[in-house]
């Protein structure tokens, strides 16, 4: 199987999943009614992805989570041997606004790398953040992978992808 120098990934977070603690400290699960237009992971399914089949040793590996998921992303990249480098916003210009309170008007992209030595950026000096308009659910902006292309080496993969491009390998049940 090929490997890669860069793994873009956005897993099937299930995010309709509202679990909460009671005071007793038992777990309340509770669904949304919304279905989200695509097949969705368990964190167990998440947490045991084949990373080690998809990235060579010092991968830059980009993990895409929303506020919902960023603790929990934290814990997948520890499960995959990921050390994390940095964490990537992406802010848009506009958001939903549950309950009168805060816009969620951004996603994020934790980078990190593949087991040891890490593998050298090919740029310098862009900055760690993207600000662009959203698109179709959970399609991620032409800038991110534009950023990418400018700072991490090829060969690349896009996994869990919404759309093929140029350049990418592409895996997922979308493309």
């Amino acid at each position: 199987m090929k490997k890669y120098n860069t793994v873009v990934i956005d897993p099937p977070w299930d995010i309709t999943f509202t679990g909460k603690v009671n005071r007793t400290g038992k777990i309340k699960e509770k669904n949304r009614r919304e279905k989200l237009p695509y097949k969705t992971m368990t964190l167990g399914e998440i947490a045991i992805f084949p990373m080690q089949n998809f990235a060579n040793i010092g991968a830059h590996v980009y993990l895409w989570t929303t506020n919902k998921m960023l603790r929990t992303a934290f814990r997948v990249l520890d499960k995959w041997g990921i050390f994390f480098h940095l964490c990537m916003p992406w802010v848009k210009p506009s958001g939903i606004c549950p309950c009168m309170g805060y816009q969620f008007a951004s996603e994020f992209c934790l980078l990190g790398f593949y087991g040891n030595p890490m593998q050298k950026f090919i740029g310098m000096g862009k900055p760690n953040w993207v600000k662009a308009m959203y698109g179709s659910h959970s399609t991620k902006p032409d800038c991110f992978y534009e950023l990418v292309e400018q700072m991490s080496p090829a060969p690349r993969i896009d996994i869990f992808a919404r759309r093929k491009r140029e350049g990418w390998d592409v895996w997922g049940d979308e493309v």
